[in-house]
């Protein structure tokens, strides 16, 4: 048998509750990320069948995420964003640091946004 020594130095310990936490937290943000979607689909005036169509998957995968339960890709849920003329933005937020001192932690934010009729197009990042 392979006995593990103690873990290296620059590996940070586990903080008890913290993957329950994120994850409940990460639920919470992707559930309200997947209404603001269909309240995007809708005030489109798109079906489920026709947002499906635009994303090349099935009205039941559309009907599956927004129901809020899926834990849908980034990819999915911009694709789903496109086809219903938005984009969603992606920030990094630094959180409050954990109890643990030395330690930092950070939180993301995604946003959608977009116009019916055209879809914003990404920034060009080559400039200074």
């Amino acid at each position: 048998m392979n006995e593990q020594g103690p873990p290296p130095p620059d590996r940070l310990p586990l903080l008890p509750g913290f993957r329950e936490m994120a994850l409940r937290r990460m639920s919470a943000e992707r559930r309200a990320l997947v209404r603001e979607l269909t309240a995007q689909r809708q005030s489109a005036g798109l079906s489920q069948t026709e947002v499906a169509a635009r994303m090349g998957t099935s009205q039941s995968a559309v009907a599956r995420l927004e129901s809020g339960d899926a834990d849908a890709r980034a990819s999915t849920l911009e694709r789903y964003a496109a086809a219903v003329g938005g984009h969603i933005s992606w920030q990094l937020h630094a959180a409050d640091p954990p109890a643990v001192s030395g330690q930092s932690a950070v939180s993301g934010q995604a946003a959608v946004s977009g116009q019916p009729s055209a879809l914003r197009q990404p920034a060009d990042r080559s400039q200074p």
